[in-house]
């Protein structure tokens, strides 16, 4: 897919305050690690990931979504008015319904003729809400478009905790959730506009997807538990992310040297390395962020990029990819000209 009238007019992203450390998950299950023979340490050497952040108790992932969004509009000073379209792609929801959009487009206060939906692609979310809004811009249906997500894995993740400290929990238990303790929280927002309403030379140029669904069981989650097959999804991920890396590249027609910034989902040491070494990505270019804020699900890709343009990792005049494995088993890869 490619574009040639999107462009950014703003991202932002919001953390919430509180800060868990992995120690202190640790310690909730400490009996079992004892009774089990597991070292203390072993979740933060395992996953690199040694802080997350919890929203408050009772904030809701709309919350989150709402505040980023109302950032965004702050700062970039947007006409409400003109905005068609908000879609909330996040992972958690307050409800089974509504949807979360329409709890965040309420709260915004946007027109009863802009639409608003939910589209949900686990950690991938986020993009495939780029593509939606982007192909209404393209096609002239929208002249503006809002994508926002917000993440909130107390729950799941406390959930988790108190079912390994239980005197009947085994060592495949531990190793199932694994990836539930590495989940963190925070949200994103970002602005796509017709390139004739922009004020920023910022341009989606376009990306590509692939799937390899027969492997849609190996990562499982309700909203108090995720069961993932870590080794699996992972090596089958990366490979899924190989073929898809070779063609964007054809599609768009570039090579690698050309990028400057990669924003890749955060999930964990393993994944992040296994994925920039397959790819051939440089160490320098790729931003961490798991190590102190886990793994936020669909806000990982969007808050790499906002967190890296914070960070001055890439300028006026560079390219950026947006890159993401999600459970399913999906890839996305997007092309940004900033």
């Amino acid at each position: 897919m490619r574009y040639r009238k999107v462009a950014i007019e703003g991202m932002c992203h919001h953390l919430p305050e509180v800060v868990v450390k992995t120690a202190a998950l640790e310690s909730m299950m400490a009996r079992t690690y004892q009774r089990l023979h597991i070292p203390a340490g072993t979740l933060e050497t395992m996953t690199g990931v040694s802080a997350r952040r919890f929203s408050r108790p009772g904030v809701q992932p709309s919350e989150l979504a709402t505040r980023a969004a109302m950032k965004l509009i702050d700062e970039t000073g947007f006409d409400r008015s003109r905005i068609g379209l908000l879609v909330s792609t996040s992972v958690c929801k307050d409800y089974l319904e509504p949807s979360v959009a329409a709890l965040v487009h309420g709260n915004l206060g946007l027109p009863s003729n802009s639409l608003n939906f939910d589209v949900g692609n686990a950690c991938l979310g986020f993009m495939s809400g780029i593509s939606v809004v982007a192909n209404m811009i393209e096609l002239g249906q929208i002249e503006a478009g809002l994508v926002v997500v917000g993440e909130s894995s107390r729950d799941v993740t406390m959930s988790t905790a108190k079912r390994l400290a239980r005197d009947d929990a085994t060592f495949e238990d531990f190793r199932g959730n694994l990836a539930t303790l590495t989940l963190g929280s925070g949200s994103c927002a970002m602005l796509l506009v017709h390139e004739k309403l922009a004020s920023t030379s910022h341009r989606i140029q376009g990306g590509e997807a692939l799937s390899a669904t027969q492997f849609n069981q190996l990562c499982i989650g309700t909203a108090t538990s995720m069961k993932t097959d870590a080794p699996k999804l992972l090596s089958e991920g990366v490979a899924l992310a190989q073929q898809n890396w070779i063609k964007v590249r054809k599609s768009l027609d570039f090579e690698p040297h050309q990028i400057k910034s990669y924003a890749l989902h955060q999930v964990g040491r393993p994944n992040h390395e296994a994925v920039i070494k397959a790819l051939d990505v440089p160490e320098e270019q790729a931003i961490r962020l798991y190590p102190h804020l886990g793994n936020i699900g669909a806000a990982g890709v969007p808050l790499a990029m906002s967190e890296s343009l914070n960070q001055a990792r890439f300028s006026e005049g560079d390219t950026v990819m947006l890159m993401g494995i999600g459970s399913g088993l999906n890839t996305s890869m997007m092309r940004v000209a900033w």
